[in-house]
């Protein structure tokens, strides 16, 4: 007889994870299962199947200790390694390499590689476990791919989930439609649906959660329909087709309300509280931008003069200096207004500075300014 303990000991995972009581209960009917498909074997008569299944019989091949011992009609099955497909009788197509795979097997078309893989699967079909005690609790779940120890171990009905990696959808039983890639990606995830998990620990943290993404980010448990990329303690940039290289959109737009004079190398104010997407651009102060990141820029002006106003003209500067072309007020009363582009680097500073004579501006909303890194 086989004891417990020895048990034990061979399935022990080596981790202290929570969902695992119902694991180690399960795992007392293994014992249970094998007594049920043979005794010790020094007592046991050699395999009944007749004539042996050796290549020929059905297109089947067996090798092992009561490997296809029930086989009856069922064909083009193989099974290498004790009990393996030891219960199987009518169905075909499967594939059974290592001690106890696919042992209770009745269903077709089953690839399992590895001790224990899909030991105790009775009517599932479609299903490929590759690993040691990968989908061993399987029963009716079907169109399965487990790669990997312990993948899918505690699946018993959940159906179309593929995992890949050591412990990935590891305490899944019901969920179905699942993916995860990656050492223990999805571990905790028990009945949630149609999850993605990619990279290591990936979505390890939700249970019962659906229809979330997860790449390189643990999740957050009980979520659903909720992408999450990279984990915010780490990742500071983004590139992604679309989106500026140098980041995610980042935007300033400032406005002055209020007739003012500006003199011959003064700024223009923005008085306003501006609105930033972003934090590659913030405002210093009435009259000063401050760029964060390095990059290309582009600053958008538009200044709406008063009649009174002398001819003046404007031009953006970066840290003191001139740069772009500069704009000329050719008519009093008129709106002037232009688009540079530039390179800067983090730290640099942005004004709009009058020239020439001195500026007048009209009253009301005269004065926007729009800075966006493209790049």
């Amino acid at each position: 007889m086989y004891s417990l303990i020895q048990l034990k000991t061979l399935v022990s995972c080596g981790r202290d994870l929570a969902p695992s009581l119902p694991l180690r209960r399960g795992f007392l009917l293994i014992p249970l299962v094998l007594v049920c498909l043979a005794f010790p074997p020094r007592v046991q008569a050699a395999s009944d199947v007749n004539p042996p299944p050796d290549g020929v019989y059905g297109g089947s091949t067996a090798e092992g200790y009561n490997a296809l011992r029930h086989l009856t009609t069922g064909g083009f099955l193989t099974a290498i390694g004790w009990e393996s497909l030891a219960s199987n009788t009518t169905s075909s197509y499967s594939t059974g390499v290592g001690a106890g795979t696919l042992a209770l097997n009745n269903a077709d078309e089953n690839t399992a590689t590895g001790a224990g893989a899909l030991l105790l699967n009775t009517g599932g079909a479609a299903n490929t476990a590759t690993g040691a005690l990968s989908l061993i609790f399987n029963s009716t779940g079907s169109d399965n791919g487990a790669l990997g120890d312990r993948a899918l171990q505690n699946n018993t009905s959940g159906g179309s989930n593929s995992a890949v990696g050591s412990h990935a959808l590891f305490s899944n039983t019901t969920g179905d439609c699942n993916a995860a890639l990656g050492d223990s990606a999805l571990l905790n995830s028990t009945t949630g649906d149609n999850n993605i998990a990619i990279g290591c620990d990936a979505g390890s943290t939700i249970t019962t959660g659906s229809n979330n993404i997860y790449i390189a980010n643990s999740g957050v448990d009980d979520e659903s329909n909720t992408i999450r990329i990279g984990d915010p303690a780490i990742i500071t940039d983004a590139f992604i087709a679309g989106i500026p290289a140098g980041g995610l959109a980042a935007i300033l737009f400032d406005y002055n309300s209020g007739s003012i004079i500006i003199g011959v190398g003064g700024a223009v104010p923005f008085s306003q509280a501006p609105l930033i997407v972003g934090t590659a651009i913030s405002k210093t102060n009435n009259t000063t931008f401050t760029l964060n990141k390095a990059g290309v820029y582009r600053v958008t002006y538009t200044l709406r003069t008063a009649a009174a106003s002398l001819l003046a003209n404007v031009q953006v500067h970066v840290n003191g200096a001139g740069v772009g072309p500069t704009a000329a007020l050719v008519v009093a009363g008129t709106s002037l207004s232009d688009q540079v582009t530039f390179v800067a680097n983090a730290g640099d500073t942005v004004q709009l500075v009058v020239g020439g004579f001195a500026l007048t501006l009209g009253s009301g909303d005269n004065a926007t300014i729009n800075i966006d890194k493209v790049q």
